[in-house]
C-alpha cells in the first residue's frame, strides 16, 4: 500500500488524553516517559522529535536527565538513514547512563527482517549508506557493531511501571511465559541463529514460531490494534494486563489511518506508530507520560 504526504492536512493540537488512576512510583526520579513509535529510516524527523521533546540538544547530544525514552521498534526499512538512526542511538544510550536518563530501544519486525537477509522493505539510498549490499551484510552479523546493537541492546518486551511496552503486541500464550523468558528466548534464538542471505531454505530465525511473520506474536502482531472484534481484542489485552500484573500496553507496529494516537480498550492499549517517517505521511508526534502529574499527553506541536 503506498502512503501519500498528508502531513501538512493533519493538524491536532496538543492533548491531555487522561489521567494516571494511581500516582507512579519515584516520579522525583523519573518525571516523563517519552515514547515514539516506528522511525523507518527518518533520520531527520526523529532528530525532530527528540528535540522537541527535549531529549538532545541542538548538538544531537542527550539532555533528557529526568526522562525515560522509549522507541517502540522499526528503526530501519522504508527509509533512507538506518545507519545514522542506529550511530544516534548507542551515542544517546552512552550518554544517558552517565547523564541521567533511561533509553529503551525495542525491537521491530523489520529489525528482525534485516537480520534474516531479507531487504525487500529496504531503500538503494539506504544500502549505499553501508557502502554495499554485501557490506550492509556483514555490518548486521554477529559480533558487529550494529549486528550487536540489534541482538544484544534492543528489548522485546519492556515493562515500566505498570506499563508493558512492545512492538506490536503481547498476547497470552506468551505472557504465560512471562516477559523475563519471552526476552531472554528471542534474544538467544537471534544469537544462535547465524546471518546468511534468505535462501530458498527457511532462516533459523523465521522458524522458531516467537519471530514468525505468521504467527500473533510479540513483534508481528495485529489482533490487539487491528482486530475488527474490538471486543474479542480487549477481552484478550485483559487476559494479558491479568497474568503480567499490569494495566495498559503501548505498542507501534500498526500504522494509524488519521496519524493521531490511537486509544482503545478505555485506554488499556495505546498506539503510537502514528506514520513518522516520509513513507507513511512525515507526520509529528508522540506520547508524553508526565509522571509527576499522573498525565498521558498527545503531542503534535
Amino acid at each position: 500500500m503506498e502512503y501519500v504526504d498528508d502531513s501538512e492536512n493533519k493538524h491536532y493540537n496538543n492533548t491531555l488524553l487522561f489521567k494516571n488512576e494511581k500516582p507512579f512510583k519515584n516520579s522525583k526520579k523519573y518525571k516523563r516517559i517519552i515514547a515514539v513509535g516506528d522511525i523507518h529510516g527518518d533520520y531527520n524527523q526523529f532528530i525532530k522529535i527528540l528535540t522537541h521533546a527535549k531529549l538532545i540538544d541542538k548538538n544531537k547530544n542527550w539532555i533528557g536527565k529526568n526522562t525515560i525514552f522509549v522507541q517502540v521498534g522499526d528503526l530501519m526499512d522504508r527509509g533512507d538513514e538506518s545507519k545514522k538512526i542506529f550511530d544516534l542511538m548507542m551515542k544517546l544510550k552512552k550518554q544517558a547512563k552517565k547523564k541521567g536518563g533511561v533509553i529503551h530501544s525495542l525491537l521491530g519486525n523489520h529489525e528482525i527482517l534485516n537480520l534474516t537477509g531479507d531487504f525487500r522493505y529496504t531503500y538503494l539510498s539506504d544500502i549505499k549508506s553501508y557502502g554495499t549490499i554485501e557490506k550492509r551484510r556483514k555490518a548486521l552479523a554477529l559480533n558487529t557493531k550494529y549486528g550487536d546493537y540489534i541482538r544484544k541492546e534492543m528489548e522485546s518486551v519492556v515493562v515500566i511501571d505498570d506499563m508493558i511496552f512492545v512492538h506490536a503486541g503481547l498476547l497470552s500464550r506468551d505472557a504465560a511465559l512471562g516477559i523475563k523468558n519471552v526476552n531472554k528466548k528471542i534474544r538467544k534464538i537471534l544469537i544462535d541463529a547465524p546471518y546468511n542471505i534468505s535462501n530458498d531454505s527457511p532462516h533459523p530465525i523465521n522458524t522458531d514460531p516467537l519471530l514468525n511473520l505468521n504467527e500473533n506474536r510479540p513483534l508481528w502482531t495485529r489482533y490487539l490494534a487491528y482486530n475488527s472484534d474490538i471486543e474479542a481484542a480487549c477481552e484478550e489485552l485483559s487476559k494479558v494486563l491479568k497474568i503480567t500484573n499490569t494495566t495498559r500496553m503501548i505498542v507501534g507496529h500498526s500504522i494509524i489511518a488519521d496519524g493521531r494516537i490511537a486509544r482503545l480498550c478505555d485506554n488499556k492499549l495505546i498506539n503510537i506508530d502514528i506514520g513518522i517517517t516520509k513513507y507513511y505521511g512525515g507526520r509529528f508526534g508522540y506520547l508524553e507520560i508526565k509522571r509527576d502529574k499522573n498525565e498521558f499527553w498527545e503531542i503534535y506541536n
